[in-house]
């Protein structure tokens, strides 16, 4: 498939209009929501780990108190990462093949769905997704160019995905299979590949140490989940929830996982996400964790609708409007866009 070319202009719009959107939707009377005080509060004490968190998102949170703490500068960094992953999404778009339509479609999916609720909060997911895609997105540079420094990038963005949120071991593990699972698996053989990894580790180190001197808090959190919250799922609710989570994208991330199912150059990919469903679903993680997984699928999904829509251009408008016309009724189970009130008549 033949790498196309980013359209900035539009790039930048869409992003431009994911960073404002929760601002402009939000009603004022809420205040922050309670795990938003807890990561803002944890920055006020700074350290190399928390009990239930990496630091990286309570760091960012002693950065907003620099500018005095307010609403806005917290939010700041929800609507700011939501910006930066509608742009590595369409990147991504493009560098599977996809034109100026199939790079809309794609920013499109990571502005709707549940990306509108999660990148309206103060809370390490939003670090999670954008790190996944940043590592897609390395990952995808270098099978396409075979250039050794994105293999650096791509350990580097997982190494920033530790520090953003744990689950970011589910991808590391899923990339190795999925590329071991491919014609890619020579990577392996790349002393380069190593070489990176190893500053991975060494980038990682700091917190694995904490982790150690403070008996393990990441384990101690984990069996408390188990206990309260984990427990009670079960693998269907969470295969639903994998639909409920994107409706309105479900048309494209499922034509997106059977396009690189289907191609030889990118079915690692496929078998990314596939791996990644398997771990969390024996893990019994929660039905979000999977959303870091998405972002590839929108691109490889829109790539292929664009395809498909070359002389049938009334598909694309039908999508579109297809897309916008069920996000809208579930904007307010997504975002306060009412005051208490008015949300409990509509619920």
């Amino acid at each position: 498939m033949k790498k196309a070319e980013a359209y900035w202009p539009l790039i930048l719009l869409m992003a431009l209009i994911k960073f404002v959107l929760p601002i402009f939707l939000q009603s004022p009377v809420y205040e922050l929501q309670r795990d938003e005080f807890l990561y803002y509060q944890q920055g006020q004490h700074l350290a190399l780990g928390y009990l239930e968190n990496p630091p990286l998102l309570s760091w960012l949170g002693w950065i907003s108190s620099w500018f005095g703490g307010s609403e806005a500068w917290i939010k700041f960094w929800p609507c700011l990462f939501g910006a930066a992953t509608v742009i590595l999404t369409c990147l991504i778009t493009a560098e599977l093949g996809g034109g100026r339509f199939a790079q809309f479609l794609a920013g499109l999916g990571i502005i709707t769905g549940a990306y509108m609720r999660i990148h309206f909060l103060f809370q390490p997911n939003i670090l999670d997704i954008f790190s996944w895609t940043l590592a897609i997105y390395f990952l995808v540079l270098y099978v396409n160019s075979k250039q050794v420094k994105y293999l650096y990038g791509l350990t580097l963005s997982i190494a920033f995905g530790w520090w953003g949120k744990y689950s970011i071991l589910f991808l590391a593990l899923a990339l190795l299979i999925g590329l071991l699972m491919s014609p890619h698996r020579k990577i392996f053989l790349n002393k380069h590949f190593w070489f990176a990894a190893g500053i991975g580790i060494l980038l990682m180190l700091p917190n694995i140490i904490w982790q150690y001197q403070h008996n393990w808090p990441l384990l101690h959190h984990m069996d408390e989940l188990r206990e309260t919250q984990l427990r009670y799922l079960s693998p269907a609710d969470f295969i639903k929830d994998q639909f409920l989570m994107l409706l309105p994208l479900t048309l494209v991330w499922i034509a997106g996982l059977v396009w690189l199912l289907k191609n030889p150059s990118y079915r690692f990919l496929g078998i990314i996400y596939l791996t990644v469903i398997i771990l969390l679903m024996l893990g019994s993680g929660k039905s979000y964790y999977a959303l870091g997984a998405y972002p590839m699928l929108l691109a490889a999904g829109a790539s292929a609708w664009e395809s498909f829509s070359q002389k049938r251009r009334w598909i694309r408008f039908g999508l579109i409007l297809f897309i916008i016309l069920l996000t809208i009724p579930f904007i307010p189970m997504l975002l306060p866009v009412w005051e208490p009130a008015k949300l409990a008549g509509f619920y």
